[in-house]
């Protein structure tokens, strides 16, 4: 592995999605040669996705970009908050997954699987919405077949209950020094909004500047796994900081200093 690999992550692909982004998207990783890893919802209702009606080519597309080297993982199964709970990391107290039983968890994970085998696709990768999951999450995908999960603010992967932890410590895209693993996450849907319209031109620079040390999934994985508790104290410092102090940090810049 290079000192420097960055891994590029699209999330909340559904039928009925906003093609016209998403193809802006795969026009710009053509161009550079890059396959992405790509979140694809089993059974989306989620109503902020229902963008465009559903298209019944979706499923073929879907493999289609997988023959062309993307990398296709389960994200949630149908996208809907229903706990109010933090879940391991996240700072948002939402979750599709996070605060329910492991059996209410497992049977999620494997109706997804199912629906998105009954289609032909077939994989051992999953991110939950909004880096939601929790213990029960991590159980749950390890007695489905998973390996991995997309998620985690260690800094190198780590294994938990079986599932391979793969870093993803931001929700947009990392600053990124000249050694290290980043994942760089996408919502191609959001493009169309002022305040997210930007995120194409960082996808763009992204590719322009670092194209030689992105990776596909399978390469970016192939990575001595981290000290479990060294990787585990760093996350947990870093969970930390987000929950409690980046916030308080926050409010004193935009309102104390403005004084």
């Amino acid at each position: 592995m290079n000192k420097l690999n960055i891994l590029i992550r699209f999330d909340d692909i559904c039928p009925t999605m906003d093609y016209s982004q998403f193809k802006k998207a795969t026009d710009l990783l053509d161009k550079y040669n890059v396959h992405p890893l790509i979140g694809v919802i089993p059974e989306c209702q989620d109503e902020e996705l229902l963008i465009e009606e559903y298209h019944s080519d979706f499923w073929n597309y879907i493999k289609e970009l997988e023959k062309k080297g993307y990398k296709i993982a389960m994200h949630g199964f149908n996208h809907v908050y229903d706990t109010k709970t933090r879940g391991n990391i996240n700072c948002g107290f939402k979750s599709e997954f996070a605060g329910h039983s492991f059996i209410k968890q497992y049977e999620k994970i494997k109706k997804g699987k199912e629906i998105l085998e009954s289609h032909n696709v077939y994989t051992d990768v999953f991110f939950a919405p909004s880096h939601s999951y929790d213990d029960n999450t991590l159980r749950a995908l390890s007695k489905c077949g998973f390996k991995y999960i997309s998620d985690g603010y260690s800094k190198k992967i780590i294994r938990r209950y079986g599932i391979k932890c793969v870093p993803c410590r931001t929700t947009g895209v990392p600053k990124i020094k000249n050694k290290g693993n980043y994942t760089a996450v996408f919502h191609a849907h959001e493009w169309v909004r002022s305040d997210k319209a930007h995120a194409y031109n960082e996808l763009e620079n992204l590719l322009k500047k670092y194209s030689n040390s992105i990776k596909d999934f399978d390469i970016f994985v192939d990575q001595p796994q981290g000290n479990y508790a060294i990787q585990n104290i760093i996350e947990k410092v870093t969970v930390f900081y987000l929950r409690y102090i980046k916030s308080k940090l926050s409010y004193v810049k935009h309102n104390v200093l403005k004084l």
